[in-house]
């Protein structure tokens, strides 16, 4: 399993004061009237949230060309993972041979600053689809977009089949009821901050294989689905395990295979579950998503129309499945 490790860009140190009720007075009345409000000075741990510059760079007709392709805020750290998993999720990239290069643009990588923008340097004969990109910034920077148009354009990015014979009734009912707390228990910047969203991979028995954190739901999800389609090649480098910047170097991967859809995976996030959610989880091959929170309309349709096990407000008591649930069994 991989557990998050926390960057030294992802929290910062600052003083607050706080007022608490503390201790009991004589008397009746209500408890906090019987309380004192005690104000204090103390250090607190706060999430950093920062603008990640994603850039695309390719050659085309031996001319070099680059187009920015998105701006998000997200939390410093795994910024390798975020970018390979949303790249992916988009459908720039089909396979990691797509990719030649992941650097950062800065020649100053010891700043924080340093390490907001990123370079991806595509393979050389392979030039995105700047339609597909387009349709990007549209999508998620419009409010006007009906769900209607965010299915077709899912089903315009990926001809990937969910529904999987072998998957029937493979996955025991009790054993999501102990899915929120082993995830909490790993969530080193949720104790040390509260300010964080978390997203972690499972396999079918329940044994936890990576989990992320972020200050966005939808980056903790991209950090996930990052290294879980990095661990699942055995012929790549990210260069020196000792330096510090070696997530900059990024070997060529000669293979065609990411996500290998014959192996059931459990995707759980710690909050509700948006049609966002859902398809970074189709685009992943991830069979199985499970949310703490509620699922939304257009997340359950698009659940229904790529067979995607979609279960919302999982606890230790229980949870509630809106689709899929054929590949679960109450024995």
């Amino acid at each position: 399993m991989e557990n998050t490790k926390i960057s030294e860009y992802s929290t910062k140190s600052l003083n607050k004061v706080s007022y608490a009720f503390i201790g009991a007075k004589s008397g009746g009345g209500s408890s906090t009237e019987q309380q004192e409000l005690v104000r204090a000075t103390s250090i607190d741990s706060v999430i950093v949230e920062q603008p990640l510059q994603i850039t695309l760079g390719w050659l085309e007709q031996d001319i070099v060309k680059t187009k920015i392709f998105t701006i998000t805020m997200r939390t410093p750290g795994h910024d390798f993972n975020l970018i390979i998993g949303l790249l992916h999720s988009e459908g720039v990239i089909k396979q990691l041979n797509d990719i030649e290069s992941i650097t950062l643009e800065s020649s100053d990588v010891s700043s924080e600053a340093g390490q907001n923008e990123w370079l991806v340097q595509f393979s050389e004969g392979k030039v995105p689809d700047l339609a597909s990109l387009d349709r990007y910034l549209v999508t998620y920077s419009s409010c006007g977009l009906c769900g209607s148009t965010s299915l077709k354009a899912l089903q315009l990015k990926t001809q990937i089949n969910l529904s999987n014979a072998m998957h029937e009734n493979s996955l025991a009912a009790k054993s999501l009821l102990s899915l929120s707390n082993k995830m909490r228990v790993e969530q080193g910047l949720f104790d040390l901050t509260g300010g964080v969203h978390g997203a972690a991979l499972f396999d079918i028995n329940i044994n936890l294989q990576h989990i992320y954190e972020d200050i966005g739901r939808h980056n903790a999800v991209d950090k996930v689905i990052g290294a879980h389609l990095l661990a699942s090649q055995t012929n790549f480098s990210l260069g020196n395990s000792s330096d510090k910047q070696s997530e900059n170097n990024f070997a060529r991967i000669n293979t065609e295979q990411t996500c290998p859809q014959q192996t059931l995976w459990l995707l759980l996030v710690s909050g509700r579950i948006s049609f966002e959610i859902v398809q970074k989880t189709i685009m992943a091959g991830i069979s199985v998503l499970v949310g703490v929170g509620a699922p939304s309309d257009l997340a359950i349709q698009a659940a229904r129309r790529f067979d995607v096990t979609l279960i919302g407000f999982v606890s230790g008591k229980g949870f509630n499945v809106y689709h899929g649930d054929w590949r679960l069994n109450n024995d």
